[in-house]
C-alpha cells in the first residue's frame, strides 16, 4: 500500500463514524428518503479507495432501514472527479459494487466540484474526503505579480512566504465558499 492510499484510509476510518452519525439523523428525522436516497463522493479519485466513503454510507442506510424495520431503501451512488480520472477503472468497481449492495444504483459525474453538477434538492449525503485542499486554480494576485508558490533562491523565499501564503488562504477561502454554496443549492431539504 502507498503512502497516499494509507493516509486516504486513516481519514476514510475517521470519517465512518460522521457518515454513519449523518445517516443515523437523517432516518431519525424524515421518512422521506427512506425510500431513497442519493449519496454523492466529490474528488473520489480511481484508485482502491474510491468507494470506500459511499460504501460506509450505503451500509449505514441499510442499517438504519433494519433498525426501522422498513424496507430496503434505493440509494443512487454518484462518483465524481475531474475528467482526467482514470473513470475506467472506477466503473470496473462500481460494476462490482453495484452486485454486492442490494437496492443500489450507479453513476459516474465528471467535473469540477466547484461547478455546479446536480440539480437544485438532489442530493441527500455528500461527501469529500481528500480533495477539498485542491484549489479551483492558483492565486491571479500571485500571477499577476509574477511571484512564483515556491522560490529558488531561499531569501526571496522567505521575504515572499506572507504573500504567498495569505494569497494562497484567500483563494481557499473564496473556493471553499463558492463550494459551499453550490452544494447547499444540490443539498435536498434536511439533507
Amino acid at each position: 500500500m502507498n503512502v497516499e492510499t494509507h493516509l486516504q484510509n486513516v481519514e476514510q476510518n475517521r470519517m465512518r463514524l460522521m457518515i454513519e452519525e449523518t445517516i443515523a439523523d437523517l432516518c431519525s428525522t424524515s421518512s422521506l428518503f427512506l425510500r431513497n436516497m442519493v449519496v454523492v463522493d466529490l474528488g473520489c479519485s480511481s484508485g482502491p479507495n474510491a468507494l470506500a466513503l459511499v460504501s460506509i454510507a450505503v451500509d449505514a442506510i441499510h442499517n438504519q432501514c433494519l433498525h426501522f424495520q422498513q424496507p430496503q431503501a434505493e440509494v443512487c451512488v454518484l462518483l465524481n472527479d475531474l475528467p482526467e480520472n482514470d473513470f475506467n477503472m472506477v466503473v470496473k468497481s462500481l460494476v462490482a459494487f453495484q452486485q454486492s449492495k442490494k437496492s443500489v444504483v450507479t453513476g459516474i459525474v465528471p467535473g469540477s466540484f466547484y461547478e455546479r453538477l446536480f440539480i437544485s434538492g438532489s442530493l441527500h449525503l455528500v461527501c469529500s474526503s481528500n480533495s477539498l485542499h485542491w484549489l479551483s486554480k492558483a492565486p491571479e494576485e500571485l500571477k499577476r505579480n509574477q511571484i512564483p508558490a515556491y522560490d529558488i533562491d531561499e531569501s526571496v523565499r522567505i521575504e515572499r512566504r506572507h504573500v504567498v501564503i495569505g494569497a494562497y488562504a484567500r483563494q481557499f477561502r473564496k473556493d471553499f465558499t463558492h463550494f459551499l454554496e453550490l452544494r447547499a443549492k444540490e443539498l435536498t431539504t434536511g439533507g
